[in-house]
């Protein structure tokens, strides 16, 4: 379970940049929602989420390239000890993982175009969507916590209570702190795959 556990991390890794852009993109939100008090500041918010998805497509195209070379590293380690059956499957099986890196940005981008898709069309009150991106975004910590390591179900579970008390108390602030925590906590998530990673 150690081994699967390491490769799973090595494979999270190709990730990073893609939490530690997202996390920004949240912050970054949070503080334009403090300043739009003042100034009408919607655009900035609107041009870092576009900054935000072009920069993600941009490194999801780049793990591409890298797995290819992967790909191409396994199939020539597999050709070489293919000697032994047992031994060409078990380092079929220790190199699969989870398969390509970009396959594990399909579920979160289904549910943030299901979240999106949602507030297009009224079903969820402007002032529960970020409520609702709080929680998703905790699942899905303690999902891959399960696989990488305690330390992301607790910030999962962290998050997820945070977001349930300023959903029944404090729901009109939701906006600015669960933003602000939740990409907080992307870039935590990011640096903590980066020193497990070592």
């Amino acid at each position: 379970m150690a081994n699967k556990r390491k490769a799973w991390i090595g494979q999270a890794n190709a990730l990073i940049p893609l939490l530690f852009i997202w996390g920004a993109e949240w912050m970054f939100s949070a503080i334009v929602d403090v300043a739009i008090y003042w100034r009408d500041l919607d655009w900035l918010k609107q041009a870092a989420f576009i900054t935000a998805v072009v920069a993600s497509l941009i490194q999801i195209w780049s793990l591409r390239k890298e797995f290819r070379a992967d790909s191409a590293e396994g199939a020539r380690e597999r050709s070489a000890s293919s000697g032994g059956h047992a031994g060409a499957g078990s380092s079929a099986g220790e190199h699969s993982g989870w398969g390509h890196p970009a396959l594990l940005v399909l579920p979160a981008a289904m549910l943030i175009a299901a979240v999106a898709l949602l507030e297009a069309i009224g079903a969820v009150s402007p002032l529960f969507a970020p409520v609702l991106r709080a929680f998703i975004l905790a699942i899905g910590f303690v999902q891959v916590g399960l696989l990488l390591g305690k330390p992301l179900v607790y910030l999962g579970l962290w998050l997820f209570a945070l977001s349930a008390l300023m959903g029944v108390w404090y729901l009109g602030y939701s906006g600015v702190v669960l933003e602000g925590m939740g990409g907080i906590s992307l870039i935590l998530s990011g640096y903590m795959l980066r020193v497990w990673g070592r």
